[in-house]
């Protein structure tokens, strides 16, 4: 029996995305950590998380890492936490700290074996979903240096010091944001990894924080949510091909129609702004309530001669400003569906590195006055919300 061309093409197709689908299974168990031992008052050590542990086995009677499984549970509710977070999807997190203010060098990580390991040489692609809170943030402080570390055997955490690897992904920008922001990179095994394990692996040397809000016990804590860990096959069939089967596939079931020819218009070439060469680091983030904001500027520091240009939604407001003593008035207004940043470029460095401008924002009721800080390398930015 001859099977007709039409239905040959979908049966090729349905097997490709059979294959597909089976290359890109998550290697990481739990990976929501929706699979927990029992339900406690939103708050239990990670052990209460199925396949994930405690990268710190020893566990001695001081003080030493503990990353937390946070979770709503409405039977049992623990005052603040329904306030504080709001998983990705279902009602489970993982809780870490990344730095804190009061304990030296203090980290907390979390482990977990691979369904399958890595193997050498073969690309793979890991996706996270990170939050510091939905509405406060809890603990006050900001930091970067959050990663990501694959290796072939357990490490382990004696007390609550940095480990002393080299991850695989690693945070160099200050991170705070109080909705789930994906973090996804691609990398190449380097050998056949069979553990991951999450946290900060700088030292305190090398970890920059900000200060986000009052707290008693200032710290960074991270919640982590839907993680996911794929291997990206050599030799997949080019997404091309697909599409040329499908548009044979319609020709066979279709008359071919004849469009008159249209010359494309060229799109209109975007102006490209000074900022746009340097990356560009948010160092704040506020909250507002007015769609009207005025800004006063000035230089942060000693007088030295910094030399700006500001830059609102991508737009100049300010070009080559020399800073002074006296603060410059400046108005800007919110809007939606932007990303509403502020951002400093820096043409020279002045006198005395870096360049540094102090920023007054009043937005309705809100006053507050933040700095920004750039140099030849790298813009600096903050960040509104409403």
């Amino acid at each position: 029996m001859t099977i007709p061309y039409y239905r040959f093409i979908f049966l090729y197709i349905f097997l490709f995305a059979l294959t597909f689908i089976g290359h890109s299974q998550n290697l990481i168990p739990n990976s929501s950590f929706e699979n927990y031992i029992e339900e406690t008052r939103g708050h239990a050590s990670l052990e209460n998380i199925s396949d994930w542990y405690n990268t710190n086995q020893v566990q001695p009677k001081s003080l030493f890492g503990t990353p937390d499984h946070m979770f709503i549970n409405e039977k049992q509710p623990l005052k603040g936490i329904k306030d504080n977070f709001k998983p990705r999807t279902g009602k489970s997190v993982l809780g870490l700290i990344t730095y804190m203010q009061r304990v030296i060098n203090y980290r907390e990580y979390a482990s977990v074996e691979l369904i399958t390991p890595l193997t050498k040489g073969e690309k793979y692609q890991f996706t996270v979903y990170v939050t510091n809170g939905n509405n406060v943030a809890y603990g006050g402080i900001a930091s970067n240096g959050f990663g990501v570390y694959f290796s072939e055997k357990k490490i382990r955490q004696y007390i609550y010091e940095p480990l002393t690897v080299t991850p695989q992904y690693e945070s160099d920008d200050i991170m705070y944001t109080t909705t789930w922001m994906p973090i996804t990179f691609t990398f190449t095994a380097t050998d056949d990894s069979k553990y991951l394990t999450l946290g900060n692996f700088r030292d305190d040397k090398h970890t920059s924080f900000k200060y986000i809000n009052y707290d008693i016990d200032p710290q960074c804590y991270i919640y982590l949510d839907d993680l996911t860990l794929i291997h990206i096959p050599k030799n997949d069939v080019p997404e091309q091909i697909i599409t040329d089967i499908i548009e044979e596939e319609v020709i066979v079931k279709e008359e071919i129609k004849i469009e008159p020819k249209v010359t494309p218009v060229p799109p209109t070439k975007k102006k490209e702004y000074i900022y746009e060469k340097r990356p560009t680091e948010t160092q704040s983030s506020i909250y507002i309530t007015s769609y009207d904001i005025t800004l006063n500027i000035w230089d942060d520091k000693t007088v030295d001669g910094d030399v700006v240009s500001i830059f609102w939604n991508g737009e100049p407001i300010i070009e080559e400003y020399e800073l002074t003593a006296r603060k410059k008035k400046l108005k800007i207004r919110y809007e939606n569906g932007k990303e509403n940043k502020l951002i400093l470029y820096a043409h020279n460095l002045g006198k005395d590195p870096p360049n540094t401008m102090a920023v007054q924002i009043k937005a309705g009721k809100k006053k507050r006055s933040l700095s920004i800080r750039s140099d030849l390398g790298k813009c600096g930015a903050i960040r509104f919300k409403r």
